[in-house]
């Protein structure tokens, strides 16, 4: 039996919230906004699945349009590092463009790569 959408978002803000607790804090900075993709761990797992589950897509374009720094930790690999969830950088990309016909900003891939801060604007 599949667990349920509120299981894996719950397992997915105790990881997030393990992540703040000194893991990494670069992933810390960016918690809210990755708790936006909870929805979205069935695409991410499973690579038959051709549509964005109920909520992934209005997560993800909240995190593009007020976080899209926090797009580095996946690009980064920073969430594999802090709390042991990868997400294929392949998978979110394709979510993003594909599916859910979002456009991340143009340099955010270069930006992520050249390893700089990313902060929250408070």
């Amino acid at each position: 039996m599949a667990p349920s959408k509120s299981t894996a978002a719950a397992a997915v803000l105790v990881l997030l919230a393990a992540a703040a607790g000194g893991a990494d804090a670069a992933a810390a900075t960016c918690v809210e906004s990755l708790l936006e993709l909870s929805p979205c761990l069935p695409f991410f797992k499973d690579k038959a699945t051709t549509a964005a589950p109920e909520g992934c897509c209005a997560g993800l374009a909240s995190i593009v349009k007020g976080e899209a720094v926090c797009l580095c930790h996946i690009v980064n690999h920073t969430l594999e590092r802090a709390i042991g969830v990868d997400i294929p950088v392949d998978r979110a990309f394709s979510l993003l463009r594909d599916v859910c016909r979002l456009s991340p900003p143009a340099d955010i891939i270069s930006t992520c790569a050249n390893d700089k801060v990313y902060m929250r604007k408070e």
